[in-house]
């Protein structure tokens, strides 16, 4: 089993925050209207109702937010579970934030282990994902409960990773780590189904073949021990900022 080092920031974390933010709203809602009908307090304005109006867009907005982000996390949970499977002496960090040239990003998953240092970028999307890799979105196509189809858009998380590979990279060497990164694109809900084209990112699905593909791919190089512990101390030291 692979070992785990577990990052603050995590999707779960945020869904729990925005539904309880949601939650309070819809009770300060729940509660004006109390005190306006059960003790029959004259309201002459319409506009009195402002506050209750901003409560209820506020709860809205931070429960279809906090619902967004548990639908993500249990997408991150899902691959996690499949990375934590490969054989000891790889680590699996979360939640890493890489900052280069005042820009940061926020990573899913880093693997370090003996077959290199790979970026995944975990998406828990279903239906059909169509789309070119050098556009700058995609098209998910889904079928509703009652039969209907209909598509949406979703950002292009190639040039995400892209951009993750790129900061890691060069945060690693400006330490004196000079080692090759890859990304990859994991989705985890197991009702999907990945078409684009021209992507050098790969992208992987369902959740169970990240290990398969990490553990017989052709990387481009090998790390001994002694560098996979110089780049675990590195990334280690960013996580616990």
């Amino acid at each position: 089993m692979a070992n785990f080092h577990k990052g603050r920031n995590n999707l779960g974390g945020k869904a729990n925050r925005n539904l309880i933010a949601g939650l309070i709203f819809f009770v300060l809602v729940i509660t004006s209207f109390y005190i306006i009908f059960v003790q029959q307090i004259q309201v002459n304005k319409w506009y009195y109702f402002l506050p209750i109006m901003m409560f209820m867009v506020l709860a809205s907005y931070f429960v279809k937010r906090g619902v967004i982000f548990r639908f993500g996390a249990k997408g991150e949970n899902l691959g996690l579970a499949q990375a934590l499977k490969l054989p000891e002496g790889y680590h699996v960090f979360t939640n890493v934030t890489i900052s280069y040239q005042n820009y940061s990003q926020e990573t899913d998953l880093i693997i370090v282990g003996m077959k290199g240092i790979y970026i995944v970028e975990v998406k828990n999307h279903n239906g059909k994902i169509v789309g070119d890799a050098e556009a700058s979105e995609w098209t998910q196509l889904k079928v509703g409960r009652g039969g209907g189809r209909y598509s949406k858009k979703m950002n292009n998380p190639v040039k995400q990773v892209k951009g993750q590979v790129y900061k890691l990279s060069k945060f690693l060497k400006e330490n004196g780590i000079n080692v090759w990164v890859e990304g990859i694109i994991l989705f985890t809900n197991e009702d999907v189904n990945v078409n684009v084209q021209n992507s050098s990112i790969p992208i992987i699905f369902p959740a169970k073949r990240l290990n398969h593909y990490i553990l017989t791919c052709k990387n481009r190089q090998y790390l001994n021990k002694t560098l996979i512990a110089k780049v675990v101390e590195m990334i280690s030291s960013v996580q616990k900022k």
